[in-house]
């Protein structure tokens, strides 16, 4: 049905969101919403490829990339995962690429209160809206501020997480438990508490995104399924949410493989 380099599935706004497995490197996609309900088998075919450079690696780093990418390219930064601790007007410890860098940092943030497993506070640049909350599998997603540029919004972000959480449990997500929130009253306390600290724009106040995924049903149990310990990955494709397959035989991240070449086919029931 497909063969390719795993990298982060394409995702799009539709009820339910329309997923599409990607090749790395531009070969042809296929969609996956159709394929809901039958047996898939998803093998190794072949080694793991950088999905930045595209050399052999033994090991994949980061999301995909061999270990000189991995320590040469801004996208693999500690200040990607952590925005405050952006380094780029430091004279002993510049920016990976400064043009990279204007590109995707020095551009509008939005700091955002979305629902998955809970609420959370998360951060994504303005062009990244709402593919982020798609790729966490958040059910309900409301933008309160932008910002200027990704310092910014990271400290905005690191002074809420003593007061929100700011990570996703993945497990809950998975099994589809959505709490009630009233993120509209949870936008007033945000603001409260931040008061006057940091120089931002209020976002109007505005119905939340909401979100549906392609489901037959959800699991009561997670178990994960990982290419490093197992040749193959087989299961009847029950739903697809965030970047996970579920399977009826356990739960399979596509972006967490990214750089493993794969094989897929669909087997007999």
């Amino acid at each position: 049905m497909w063969r390719g380099t795993l990298t982060k599935m394409d995702t799009a706004v539709a009820d339910p969101v329309r997923y599409r497995l990607r090749d790395a490197f531009g070969g042809p996609g296929l969609d996956l919403n159709p394929l809901l309900g039958r047996r898939l088998r998803l093998s190794r075919d072949g080694g793991l490829r950088c999905i930045h450079c595209g050399s052999p690696t033994a090991k994949p780093y980061g999301e995909g990339s061999c270990y000189p990418c991995f320590a040469r390219l801004p996208q693999n930064d500690i200040c990607i995962v952590k925005p405050e601790l952006c380094h780029f007007h430091q004279e002993a410890n510049p920016c990976r690429d400064p043009d990279w860098g204007q590109t995707h940092c020095f551009r509008p943030h939005i700091l955002y209160l979305a629902v998955s497993s809970g609420l959370k506070v998360g951060i994504t640049r303005e062009s990244q809206v709402p593919t982020r909350w798609m790729d966490q599998g958040a059910s309900l997603a409301l933008p309160v501020l932008r910002l200027p540029d990704r310092l910014s919004v990271g400290r905005v972000e690191q002074f809420l997480a003593g007061h929100l959480a700011d990570k996703t449990h993945w497990q809950k997500m998975l099994r589809h438990e959505v709490p009630e929130v009233d993120l509209a009253a949870e936008r007033r306390r945000v603001l409260d508490l931040l008061g006057d600290r940091f120089p931002c724009e209020v976002l109007p106040e505005r119905e939340p995104w909401r979100f549906t995924y392609p489901a037959l049903e959800w699991p009561s149990k997670v178990l994960s399924r990982n290419l490093e310990k197992e040749e193959a990955v087989e299961g009847r494709l029950l739903a697809i949410k965030g970047q996970y397959w579920i399977l009826d035989r356990g739960v399979f991240n596509v972006r967490k493989h990214s750089a493993w070449c794969v094989r897929l086919t669909e087997v007999a029931p």
